[in-house]
Order: C-alpha cells, then structure tokens, then sequence
C-alpha cells in the first residue's frame, strides 16, 4: 500500500509539473526560470513606443489578466507594431507570469 501511495504521488507530482507554464516552452531551472524571448517580427521601422501586457497562473488552478498583443499595443498607442517579446518567470512551476512587450510607432 506504500509503494503504491509513493508511486502515484510521484507521478502526480510529474503530471503537476509538465502541465504547467514554467514547463512548456522555457529553458532552464526547475526552482526558478526567467527568460526574454522574441515572438514576433515585422518589417516595421523600429519604434520608440513600448506597450506591456501580462498574465499571471497561480499553482496552476488559476490564471489572471489580459497578455494580448493588441492589449498592449492599446495601451502605448501603438498603430504600426516592428516586433514583439515576451517575459517568461517561474518559481517552481506553482507561480508563473508571461509578460509581453509590443515596440512599434
């Protein structure tokens, strides 16, 4: 019954940790991952706005805010956008954050 009990746990445990956003598509630590990234490119003249979006998932139950790249753009008042980056962190896969940048005229 022990061995059993340890065996699912185990395996809950893995499923719980590949599930969630700090496992899918960031490289790096297990306790801690933060990173910045490129998503997108146009061929758009680099631009001197900068809008900021960002969403939040909390143990993996929960998720939070409005990370859409027009969201951002909206926010600057960016009408032509040149490239886009996002803002990984994680703090042992429970807390995670994506943050994306919009840069653009």
């Amino acid at each position: 019954m022990k061995k059993k009990f340890l065996i699912l746990s185990s395996l809950a445990a893995i499923i719980l940790a590949l599930s969630s956003c700090g496992a899918i598509g960031m490289t790096g630590g297990v306790i801690f991952k933060g990173e910045t990234q490129p998503l997108a490119v146009t061929s758009n003249d680099l631009g001197y706005k900068v809008g900021v979006a960002k969403c939040t998932n909390v143990l993996n139950l929960a998720t939070f805010g409005n990370a859409g790249i027009n969201e951002a753009a909206k926010k600057a008042g960016i009408k032509k956008i040149s490239h886009v980056d996002v803002k990984k962190v994680s703090v042992l896969t429970l807390f995670c954050t994506e943050t994306y940048y919009v840069y653009g005229e």
